[in-house]
């Protein structure tokens, strides 16, 4: 999971304590508040509207490997697209196939793969890519996120404000020189904290292959558009708990929300939940095989519960994350 995202949820979660202060101070001396708090202040801000969670519309498919236009066009002018549920096998062989081995489809046949097919081509595919040794990759992320309830109920219009804010959209580009580089941001400024890192480092799932077993798969489909062709994946719904904080798909696909890594100085989680309805990945490749665009779209809500000294209170919030992955070779 990027870093930006768990910025976002520490945000929510130190808010959110933090006006439950203000809640609790109607009965509580507010110099104890003051104690526990510090000495932190809030500008008063005009409530704005909050964050949809409605998923990006998808770009569309490349017109040629040496075109250098930063997004390849994928999704206006798809010629076929056939979804596979859980329990459909592949279309029947040809009379031209024997019945010893079966050809498996051109790619002018995208539409007739079976989800297996599916998961196997996009596998090889994202795991090629993540051990290039030579590309540009740029990655524009989205993230909205909004609280959809908590304790300090009179808070939620000004939490929801600071964290649309510190969400929204940010761009990184690598250019990989021998497998290493330093992303730039949309400014061309080094992002220093990052340091130099590989494709595997920061193609989801980070520092990991792509391993998505066929049972968390909830459907799959392939389009073909000319010499491009695009293999959709979308996950089973799972969730997670505190206690049990990998959700096994994603965790192999795409990464997840450590609920770990929220915790914060003289601040505890004491009970979280985290749901994940339909996370899905999107690949698109070239006659040559190379990926030319990966989108990963994570949605999400959850709820939880968290205390700082004698405070303590609820919250549940809900959204999405998406990464949309340019290449260029």
């Amino acid at each position: 999971m990027r870093k930006e995202l768990k910025a976002v949820i520490a945000a929510i979660l130190a808010l959110w304590l933090f006006f439950m202060g203000f809640e609790i101070g109607s009965y509580v001396e507010k110099q104890k508040i003051s104690a526990e708090l510090g000495t932190q202040q809030v500008q008063p801000q005009t409530e704005p509207t909050a964050p949809t969670t409605t998923a990006p519309t998808t770009t569309a498919a490349p017109a040629a490997a040496s075109d250098t236009a930063p997004t390849p066009s994928i999704g206006n002018a798809i010629d076929v697209i056939t979804t596979y549920p859980d329990n459909e096998v592949a279309a029947a062989p040809t009379e031209k196939e024997t019945t010893t081995q079966k050809t498996a489809p051109t790619a002018a046949d995208a539409s007739k793969l079976s989800k297996t097919q599916v998961l196997q081509r996009a596998t090889e595919a994202i795991n090629k890519l993540k051990t290039a040794k030579n590309m540009t990759a740029r990655n524009q992320e989205t993230i909205s996120i909004q609280i959809t309830d908590c304790s300090a109920k009179s808070a939620i219009n000004l939490i929801n404000s600071f964290i649309s804010k510190k969400a929204g959209d940010k761009i990184v580009t690598y250019a990989f020189k021998d497998g290493k580089a330093v992303g730039v941001d949309d400014s061309g400024k080094e992002i220093k904290d990052e340091g130099e890192v590989t494709p595997n480092q920061v193609i989801p799932p980070t520092d990991a292959a792509f391993t998505l077993p066929e049972a968390g798969v909830a459907s799959a489909s392939a389009a073909q558009n000319g010499a491009f062709t695009t293999y959709t994946i979308k996950l089973k719904e799972e969730s997670a708990t505190l206690a049990q904080p990998v959700p096994t798909y994603n965790s192999q696909a795409i990464g997840y929300l450590k609920m770990t890594d929220l915790q914060m100085p003289g601040a505890t989680i004491t009970d979280a939940r985290m749901h994940y309805p339909g996370s899905s990945v999107t690949v698109t490749v070239d006659s040559d095989g190379r990926v030319r665009q990966l989108q990963i779209h994570l949605p999400m809500d959850g709820s939880g519960a968290a205390k700082m000294g004698f405070l303590a209170g609820t919250a549940s919030f809900e959204g999405f994350s998406t990464q949309n992955w340019t290449f260029t070779y």
